[in-house]
Order: C-alpha cells, then structure tokens, then sequence
C-alpha cells in the first residue's frame, strides 16, 4: 500500500497574435490528499513464454568419487527447458537434462539394494579387468525437471517490469531421474530435489545469455552402492547457453484504489477546480515557444537504457502535457523525435512511434498532426523529445 499527494496544477493558455511565441502557465497550491492505492503488474497469459537451450559439466558427488579427480568425473551433457515469467518476482520452467556421470567404487564396505555383490563389478569382472583397488561407475540418466523461479533482481531493485537487461533468479524443484540399464548399472527411477542459481544477460530483442549452476540432491542408492551414514548423492551441473523468448516480455503497469477513495478524489480535484482563486495570489510563470523548429520546452520521455520501455510512474505525464498542449493548438504540427544520441536509429525510431501510439490511442490526437522522426538530440541520451514544426 503507498500514500502520494496530490499537488493541483490548473493551466490557462494565452492566445492571441502572440499564441505562437508565448504560453502562460497559472499554478494554485493548495492542501494535500493523501489516496492510498495498490499497484499491480499484468501481462497477457501468453506473453513472457521462452525456451532454454544449453551444453553442461556435470560431477557426481556420492560416498568414494572424491578418489577421482574432478577432471575425471566432469561429464558433458545437454539442457533444453521450457519457461513463464508468471509475475515480476516469480516464474516456472520445466527442463530435461542429462547424458553420463562417471563416480568410483573404493571395492570397501558399503552393500549394494539388489544384492550382496553389485551387478557394475561383476560386468567389470567379467571383462578380464582387475578391481580389487575400487572400480569405476559409469551411468547414463535422464532428468525430467520442474522449478520455481524467484527473481532476486527485481526483488532486489524494485524492478516491477521486467525490462532490465540482467535477471539474477534462485530456483527450487523436483527432478525424475530415469537411470539407464547398461554395462552392469541397473535401470531405476528416482525422486529427487533441486536448488540452483540463474543468471540472463540480454543480448538482443529475443535471444538472452544464461549461465545456470544447480545440484540435484537424490538418495544413495542411486550410484547403486550405499555405504555407512552417507545417506545422499549430490549431482552438481553448470550449464551456459541460450535462452529464446518467444512471446512478449515485460509487464504493465495499473494502479487499484477503492471507491470511497476515487470518489474523495473527485471531489477533491472539483473543488480546487472551482475554489482555485481563492487559495491564495497564483503564481505565474511565461515559457516562451521559439518561433522556428527547437524543443517545445515540455519535458522529454526518459527511456530505459538501450530499451524501448519506459517508467510510466514517472514518464506518462510528459506524454500527457504533450497531448494537452497539441490538443489546444490546433494549428501546431508536433515532431515526435527518437533521440539517436548513444541509441541505435531503429530504438530511436521505435520510441517515438510508441510516444505517438499513445498520444494517439489513448489521448486521441490527430495522428495527422504528429511526425515521427530521429536525430541526434545532444547528451540526453536515452529520450524522445517533442519539437515544434
């Protein structure tokens, strides 16, 4: 829940012979009203959709494999997932993975499930090979897998929109791990858990970097021996790869406030309407139009960083003085220009064709009095300023 106040700003524009060179801005301060409102953030059900795709290392960690060394037990492998960012902080994916684990045996203690002898030494033996020193275990697997994804990111930053071009999430969640019938390995399938980190890095409009690292965390009985208290085997896995979004990303905005507030609000903005002189002298304040080309002097659209989405808590009402002002002045044609200053033309033209969708669509200019056009706007960088033509 959070409290804004509500500061009146009531405009009255001087026309004339002078309409064209001078505008007049009249400002009553009066007190404020505190409305409390709830924010949420929507997306449609089939946006926010994207595919993984990755190679992986894999280790096994179960009760002797420390006897190998890590280079002899990383084993290659694959990683394809499909996923959802359900809300900003929460998503879910569904993946499979696998291919080969190689662990060792130290040949002492330990007792096998199906048996007092176990079936991967004998196949050894049977083989001419030697194992009174411990013998190696070779097993192939499937994972069919399910996490819950939290985004620490935007938990972290207030990111709300999902627009940002890292995402750091954690995740928990449950595997199937299907293990393979081969070489004197038994073929079983375990319930097991997981937990794990996931870092994107946005590299363009569809495709992202990831970089993920996991462990799965299955009982001992799944490298087929089980010795002493060691009651868990640990398969570790890091994975870097692609992640394909194949739907819209990112989330909008809306704000809720209950009906008592909106109609205190009403009321409140009609009373400042009609009493509005009698709060005290006004304050006002001349802005002067160049007569050629040159900004209007109504702010820009701040946008983010190498994005075509912006803040629409803290950008909308620059949008929404534009349309009022080109809405007044009917004779005016406004230039919406994408700021190609540290931008690429193509963001810089799409910024201004959203500034003018809106203007457009929700405040119903006449689209035959916008221009969308880019040029390079100076220092400000990331914005879509509004020119007069």
């Amino acid at each position: 829940m959070k409290k804004i106040s509500i500061l009146a700003f009531m405009a009255a524009i001087a026309l004339g012979a002078s309409a064209q060179e001078a505008r007049v801005e009249t400002t009553t301060k009066t007190d404020n009203l505190n409305v409390e409102y709830k924010t949420t953030y929507k997306s449609p059900l089939l946006s926010n959709l994207y595919i993984q795709g990755a190679l992986t290392g894999t280790v096994l960690m179960a009760e002797d494999d420390s006897k190998l060394s890590f280079g002899d037990r990383l084993r290659p492998g694959f990683y394809f997932a499909f996923g959802k960012k359900i809300t900003p902080l929460l998503g879910a994916r569904v993946g499979i993975e696998g291919n080969s684990l190689r662990g060792w045996n130290d040949n002492k203690g330990g007792h096998y499930p199906n048996g007092l002898t176990c079936p991967r030494k004998e196949y050894i033996e049977s083989m001419g090979v030697d194992t009174s020193n411990g013998y190696e275990q070779d097993i192939r697997y499937y994972s069919y897998n399910a996490d819950l994804m939290f985004d620490l990111y935007n938990a972290l930053t207030g990111n709300r929109e999902c627009n940002n071009d890292i995402e750091v999430e954690c995740y928990v969640g449950v595997a199937a791990l299907q293990k393979l019938e081969r070489k004197g390995v038994d073929g079983n399938t375990f319930l097991a858990g997981r937990v794990g980190a996931n870092v994107t890095y946005d590299i363009s409009k569809y495709f992202d970097l990831f970089f993920d690292l996991g462990a799965t965390l299955v009982t001992s009985e799944f490298d087929g021996h089980i010795e002493g208290d060691h009651s868990i085997d640990f398969i570790t896995s890091a994975k870097v790869g692609f992640r394909w979004n194949i739907s819209q990303r990112g989330f909008k905005t809306s704000y809720a406030i209950s009906s008592s507030q909106y109609a205190a609000l009403s009321n409140y903005l009609a009373m400042v309407k009609t009493k509005q002189m009698e709060q005290g002298e006004p304050e006002e304040k001349v802005v002067v139009l160049p007569a050629e080309k040159d900004n209007l002097l109504i702010p820009y659209v701040v946008f983010h960083d190498g994005k075509d989405t912006f803040n629409k808590e803290l950008q909308m009402v620059n949008i929404s003085n534009a349309a009022k002002f080109i809405n007044e002045h009917p004779e005016y044609v406004m230039e919406i220009v994408g700021n190609t200053n540290s931008t690429k033309p193509e963001i810089a033209e799409s910024r201004a064709n959203i500034v003018k969708e809106i203007l457009v669509s929700r405040y119903a200019v006449d689209a035959t009095k916008l221009v969308v056009k880019t040029c390079d706007m100076g220092e400000s960088g990331q914005t879509v300023h509004f020119v007069n033509k």
